[in-house]
């Protein structure tokens, strides 16, 4: 503001700043401040940059893709600003290091798979058809992923101090098979089974079959073997 208050000081305007350069003293006509602040720079200097969630989502949709391809400790800022088409100090606004774009990336990511179970369990009517599509939408995001997780899978410690929101985010996508389970049991597809255990064992099959399968393993053959592993051990025992 001291700019502005002594703005007849800007280099250059001596002695006619704040007045039109007319030859006649009684002739001359004040100019706005903020007009000769503009024609100089100064004036958009003093305003800050100010942050978009638009700007922010393409920041993290590129660190997204930039963090599927690469390990942690591969990654430059750099790279993430190019994938994004912005400059470094545009990421660095949004995101003080590199450890909070990558877990904010991560939650985002998250929140993305989360809304594609919601979708996808929504288009099917059968019970073990919509465990089929979580199982299919659960192993294609970290079949397409696979460096994206590495490293809190490895280093969770480093992220302790924002483990509540990881866990919110797990405790949402968990309460979706829940509920599809408790649908197939009332609707006696299922056995009567502890419909949170057996989410937390579903999850766990799809994590073991993600970290362990191999280059020869197509996602359509695992899905079936998930699922009918685990439909076959839930289904209600013929009499």
């Amino acid at each position: 503001m001291r700019d502005l208050q002594n703005a007849e000081r800007i280099p250059g305007l001596e002695g006619t700043l704040g007045t039109s350069n007319l030859s006649s003293p009684e002739s001359r006509v004040p100019i706005p401040v903020h007009e000769i602040m503009e024609l100089t720079g100064q004036f958009r200097n003093l305003m800050p940059r100010v942050k978009t969630p638009s700007k922010k989502q393409e920041i993290l949709d590129a660190a997204a893709r930039v963090f599927a391809e690469k390990e942690f400790h591969r990654v430059l800022i750099d790279d993430v600003a190019s994938e994004a088409g912005v400059g470094k100090g545009t990421v660095y606004r949004y995101f003080r290091t590199k450890e909070e774009l990558y877990f904010e990336t991560i939650l985002h990511a998250l929140d993305g798979l989360s809304g594609r179970l919601d979708a996808a369990v929504a288009r099917e009517a059968s019970p073990a058809r919509r465990l089929e599509r979580i199982a299919r939408e659960s192993l294609q995001f970290s079949w397409q992923r696979r460096h994206l997780l590495s490293l809190l899978q490895s280093d969770e410690r480093r992220f302790a101090m924002r483990e509540g929101e990881l866990r919110e985010r797990r405790e949402r996508m968990m309460g979706v098979v829940q509920k599809v389970i408790l649908e197939g049991i009332e609707r006696r597809e299922f056995r009567g089974v502890d419909a949170r255990i057996a989410a937390e064992l579903f999850r766990g099959m799809i994590r073991a079959a993600n970290c362990f399968r191999s280059e020869d393993d197509s996602l359509d053959a695992l899905v079936c073997e998930i699922v009918g592993v685990f439909t076959r051990g839930i289904a209600r025992q013929s009499a």
